[in-house]
């Protein structure tokens, strides 16, 4: 094996999927990519941001908290003006200082043993965030007959006064506060408890979206935005709406610009990765790591194209009928709605170079079946993470392994009926919310549950009727498709 290219299979081997697992852990500068498309994510105007697992909420988060990461994302997204705001945490699911984000443990102390309102809750935790930059006459701690919280509840319209005092000050100061809150998930540990709790939080972001210098900036689930039970409150479209959130999604030049971003930075990669690109673009990546990817790669296709050719070779097998290297991956890695994840997208390319099939011989760097023997492995991935969000997953597609798809809606239906696929929802974990599709009334439940698939990404309709599950959770789940990437068995 060449050393060149030794050198950069290893470079993506070692490619970490999930680089941020927290809002509390901010990525290294070197992993940071800001496509252009997230700028609408981290716009302090725009309070709510939806994705799924995988998709950069906590990502973004931790980078929005951290002085020196913000700093950096400011420069990729001037027309925001990073720069101008200090920013605070709200919550994040994890344990922090004494003076930091309340935990669910605390919040069940203070809501269900003390017995406070959430929204008065919700209010002190912004006070205290507020209090980091802004001197404020109030309690240090949360909890107790003498805490923050208490402070709240005894005199509502005192608490109110004082931040619009703070939210003058801050504004007369010339800058602006993000208080994030993030891991919504983590709220409780039964789904009520979630739902009420976020839907708290919400109403006390709708009342504050008249402060100038103060903004919340909530980052949430997809299930969770689409829970009717957290929107059951007046003007919550205003938060909610596909016009007022926003969605964080990845096309495919910006994966690639991810990817190219991450070798660009590897300390042993970086040299013969900035020659391949010479030769490939003329683009130089000399100042890759304080400027960001150029603009040119970042964009354009045909250029990231010619970059991925010499990596990985031009076509999924020994002609283009096999289809392009470059758009093959991201296909195959799509989910109903044509989604992809980084997570999966890099898991893809790190299996894809840790592949024992690979010739000793070749100037590749990973070839076609690498690149199958990654969709396998993101797949196995994505499947889990999907687990972890609907705790009924797992009972729906078990009993379709081995079905071929596309197929008729029949076929699934009956699977599920021999299954006794209803009954084993009921069995899992209460503790994760139920198909939404099951509160609406009319509606034949196993009909529901394929519209249940159908909402997430799982399945998709096709033209002629028939249903086909994305290769991203067919391989896992050991359907068969003809032609398609074999499940992992």
């Amino acid at each position: 094996m060449d050393e060149p290219v030794r050198i950069l299979r290893t470079a993506l081997a070692e490619l970490t999927p999930a680089p941020s697992h927290d809002a509390t852990s901010p990525p290294e500068l070197t992993k940071i990519y800001a496509p252009e498309g997230h700028e609408a994510a981290l716009d302090p105007e725009r309070v709510m941001v939806i994705g799924g697992r995988g998709t950069g909420k906590s990502f973004w988060s931790a980078s929005l908290l951290n002085n020196e990461t913000r700093a950096f994302v400011a420069r990729s997204y001037p027309r925001l003006r990073l720069d101008q705001y200090n920013v605070a945490l709200g919550f994040a699911g994890v344990d922090t200082g004494l003076d930091g984000a309340p935990n669910s443990e605390v919040l069940d102390e203070l809501i269900d043993r003390d017995g406070f309102d959430p929204v008065k809750v919700w209010r002190a935790v912004i006070l205290r965030g507020v209090s980091h930059f802004v001197p404020l006459n109030i309690p240090e701690k949360l909890g107790g007959q003498n805490g923050l919280v208490s402070w709240v509840n005894a005199d509502a319209e005192r608490a109110q006064a004082m931040l619009r005092q703070a939210d003058d000050t801050i504004l007369a100061q010339g800058r602006r506060l993000l208080i994030v809150f993030d891991a919504l998930d983590r709220l409780g540990s039964n789904w009520q408890d979630i739902r009420e709790r976020s839907k708290a939080l919400l109403r006390t972001a709708l009342a504050m979206q008249t402060y100038r210098a103060i903004r919340p900036k909530i980052f949430l689930r997809v299930d969770q935005a689409e829970d009717r039970g957290l929107a059951a409150f007046p003007d919550a479209s205003k938060l909610l709406s596909k016009g007022a959130r926003v969605d964080l999604t990845w096309e495919c030049r910006d994966l690639y610009g991810l990817l190219y971003t991450l070798l660009a930075n590897d300390p042993n990669a970086k040299p013969l990765f900035s020659r391949l690109v010479q030769g490939a673009t003329g683009i130089d990546l000399a100042d890759v790591a304080q400027e960001g990817l150029p603009t040119s790669l970042k964009d354009q296709e045909p250029k990231q194209e010619a970059v991925f050719v010499i990596l990985a070779g031009h076509y999924m097998g020994a002609s283009k009928t096999k289809g392009r290297t470059y758009s093959w991956l991201y296909k195959h890695l799509s989910d109903g709605f044509g989604r992809v994840s980084p997570r999966s997208f890099l898991e893809a390319l790190r299996s894809a170079a840790s592949y024992r099939g690979m010739p000793p011989d070749s100037r590749l760097v990973i070839n076609h079946k690498g690149i199958q023997a990654g969709i396998q492995a993101a797949s196995d991935l994505r499947l889990q993470q999907l687990k972890e969000e609907y705790g009924w997953i797992e009972a729906i597609l078990e009993p379709l392994a081995d079905l071929r798809v596309p197929c008729p809606e029949d076929d699934i239906r009956s699977r599920w009926q021999e299954a006794g696929t209803l009954t084993a929802m009921r069995e899992t974990d209460q503790s994760y919310l139920e198909p939404i599709e099951f509160s609406e009334p009319g509606d034949d439940r196993l009909i529901a549950l394929l519209r249940a698939l159908i909402r997430i990404g799982v399945a998709e309709r096709r033209s002629d009727g028939r249903i086909n599950v994305p290769d991203i959770y067919r391989v896992a789940a050991k359907l068969l498709k003809k032609g398609g990437v074999k499940p992992n068995r």
